[in-house]
């Protein structure tokens, strides 16, 4: 259950009603109850807004209204839903993508590609050695350098190599120095042996003192012009990087590659080894590297119909491999192709959700316009809508008038083109989508109906309130309709149409300020004519009342002639006729009033023309009821009597006898009443102009 309280809003002082969740609360009040004032107030008060454009004309009291439990979002179907949702422009409906399409169908669709697009990568955490091998692998690529036809330059390693003595075989005439060569501090000791040459001018050893031998000057050149420090350190270096990648490598070309830099004077052979190496591993290196980049790329859902092409080129074939191809190396490159695989099987399973979500929506917007179509027609409004999806952010809905012989033309400035009744028919189910769409904890409904006639309203009421899990409707949605129109009562709670089983519905009466609210169940709701019946029957009630239900108890009726006589003697009586007459005067005879008579003891056992005359209908008794009735439905009537009596019925003006006169005639469009015993529909206004007329008038 929730509570609604609502204190100093416009016209209300102070309002208690409830609503029942997830059912349609109908509240039937009359024009002026502050219907309105309430929808306004629990849609401020759910949005956090301020309340004080609702504060009562000359009032310092606070407006406020409370909700409880409170409810996050509230949609009221107002003129303002009309002029800024709707019809702007040739655009039917803003947002339409939101409306239409985004269900929670295909919100759970999207979050599972969602949940697939973030699956979409290929690990290479799990194994490090794909890191290892790509820094090592990088770090060497970077120490040689491209000529611009993509050849390796001559330069730093490649020209050491090439270009100077094998510091692991030096020439006879130095050999003596390959001790020295071998140790880790070559690099250093060949700078330090070098430029100790500066200190041999006395021939005598430089460190030792020692003469030197005669051949120590070709031993000199022969060192200086083969070995520098920065060539040894290029040589050294290169066999480190060899070193450090040596455990991808095939055993037996491995050595064929050490051995040979280590040994050939080939220049050729060198260059021949190194360029094998060095593309072995740029192609190994490059390749893994865009496995693992590809783990960066924000795949969507456009690229995935092309993501098996973009993967299947990623996967690696070992044949080129000369150097790089031991077991280890394939193994790695074996359990990347494997994984790159996995996710192409995955991105095909993505590919086929994608095209089922495609689907869905195709599926949503073509019952979307079936469903909006064929209210359309329905409801005799010759226009046809059309939704235009390219993608979230790019759809529309266009309206089409439909021409004679079928043809449709565009519309393109909607609220120009489209009648009063139109517009709001239609907007009230594209308000009853935006409203679904929203997920809205309360829809109020503020006399949305009202306007229409009877085939109208039942279709727009059919519409919202459908029960058929097919199609989208407000069906068990928690929804408040505040309504004069007695039709949505009639249909939901007497005739359960379209969905009474959620239905809930309550009268709303304004006594100055004070709103109450009464429940209105099927019982309630009584065929007029029976309820007349009983009425006419009742020994609790006024005789003035049991008359006035009798007569239009009759006028329900096609008359016989014991009910014609009867009619036109319950007439006399209500005018205050002394003796019964027609209404040419001619006065009715005895077997005239006899048949009357006759027909009304069926309903009032008692009844006696000069005896109710002389006793209920006497001016003091009828003034003396009008001031001691309670109900205010039977006091109206009895001051319609009182009018007759005293002659004051001209004095009286318009609308306020027509209403008076309701009450005496079949002067409604309904056939179905509420009980007036138990509910008090006279608008509050009424009958205090009535005790004003009488009091002016010095009747009472």
């Amino acid at each position: 259950m929730i509570s609604v309280k609502i204190s100093n809003c416009n016209n209300v002082s102070d309002a208690e009603i409830t609503l029942l969740p997830d059912t349609l609360n109908i509240k039937y009040a009359m024009n002026g109850t502050g219907k309105s004032t309430v929808a306004k107030a629990i849609k401020l008060v759910a949005a956090g807004s301020d309340l004080s454009s609702l504060r009562t004309f000359g009032e310092v009291l606070d407006p406020s209204c409370q909700v409880l439990p409170p409810f996050g979002n509230v949609l009221l179907f107002d003129e303002e839903f009309v002029s800024n949702i709707v019809f702007q422009e040739s655009e039917v409906i803003q947002n339409a993508f939101e409306i239409f399409i985004k269900t929670p169908e295909y919100e759970e669709k999207q979050r599972l590609i969602n949940e697939g697009l973030k699956e979409i990568h290929i690990d290479t955490t799990s194994n490090r050695e794909y890191g290892k091998l790509i820094l090592t692998g990088q770090d060497i690529l970077r120490k040689f350098t491209k000529t611009n036809d993509n050849k390796l330059k001559k330069t730093g390693l490649i020209k050491s190599l090439i270009s100077s003595e094998s510091i692991f075989q030096l020439p006879e005439q130095i050999k003596k120095f390959q001790p020295l060569m071998d140790k880790d501090y070559k690099v250093d000791w060949v700078g330090w042996k070098n430029e100790g040459n500066k200190f041999d001018d006395n021939d005598i050893c430089p460190f030792c003192t020692t003469e030197l031998p005669g051949s120590y000057p070709e031993e000199k050149k022969i060192f200086a012009d083969s070995y520098t420090k920065s060539n040894v350190k290029n040589i050294r270096e290169m066999f480190i990087y060899f070193e450090s990648v040596s455990e991808y490598m095939d055993i037996e070309k491995r050595e064929i590659m050490f051995r040979c830099v280590r040994e050939t004077k080939d220049e050729e052979t060198v260059i021949l080894w190194v360029n094998r190496f060095y593309s072995d591993l740029e192609f190994l290196v490059g390749k893994i590297e865009k496995v693992i980049n590809f783990n960066s790329y924000d795949v969507n859902q456009s690229q995935i119909s092309g993501l098996a092409e973009q993967l299947s080129a990623l996967i690696i074939d070992p044949n080129p491999l000369e150097i790089f191809n031991n077991i280890k190396t394939i193994g790695l490159i074996d359990e990347l192709n494997t994984r790159i695989k996995n996710v192409i099987s995955e991105a095909e399973k993505l590919k086929q959700d994608i095209g089922n979500l495609k689907g869905l929506i195709g599926s949503s917007v073509t019952k979307a316009v079936k469903d909006i179509n064929e209210f359309l027609e329905m409801a005799a409004i010759d226009y046809a809508l059309e939704i235009r999806h390219e993608s979230e952010a790019d759809t529309k809905t266009v309206l089409k008038y439909k021409c004679r012989g079928n043809d449709v033309v565009n519309v393109e400035n909607i609220k120009r083109h489209l009648s009063w009744g139109e517009r709001n028919a239609f907007a009230l189910v594209l308000f009853m989508h935006y409203a679904l769409s929203q997920r809205a904890d309360l829809i109020i409904l503020d006399d949305p109906i009202s306007s229409f006639d009877i085939n109208k309203k039942y279709a727009i009421i059919n519409r919202l309130f459908l029960n058929n899990p097919r199609r989208r409707s407000l069906y068990k949605k928690t929804v408040l309709m505040l309504t004069h129109d007695f039709q949505p009562v009639i249909d939901f709670v007497v005739n359960s149409k379209p969905n009474g089983s959620s239905t809930h519905a309550a009268f709303l009466r304004n006594d100055n300020g004070k709103i109450s609210q009464i429940e209105i169940t099927e019982t309630d709701i009584r065929s007029f004519t029976r309820l007349l019946a009983e009425n006419a029957k009742s020994n609790d009630l006024n005789q003035v009342h049991r008359i006035t239900s009798l007569r239009k108890l009759i006028e329900h009726s096609q008359m016989s002639r014991g009910q014609e006589m009867a009619y036109n003697l319950l007439s006399c009586l209500l005018h205050g006729k002394p003796k019964p007459s027609f209404k040419d005067d001619t006065l009715m005879s005895v077997t005239d009033i006899r048949d009357g008579e006759h027909f009304i003891k069926e309903y009032i056992p008692d009844f006696d023309y000069p005896t109710y005359l002389s006793g209920a209908f006497t001016r003091a008794k009828i003034v003396n009821l009008y001031l001691t009735e309670t109900n205010d439905y039977f006091r109206l009537q009895v001051f319609r009597v009182l009018v007759e009596l005293t002659g004051l019925r001209a004095k009286i003006e318009d609308p306020l006898m027509k209403y008076i006169d309701e009450q005496f005639h079949v002067e409604n469009d309904y056939i179905y009443y509420l009980d007036m015993i138990k509910y008090n529909v006279v608008p509050s206004f009424v009958l205090p102009k009535c005790t004003e007329f009488l009091k002016k008038e010095h009747v009472i």
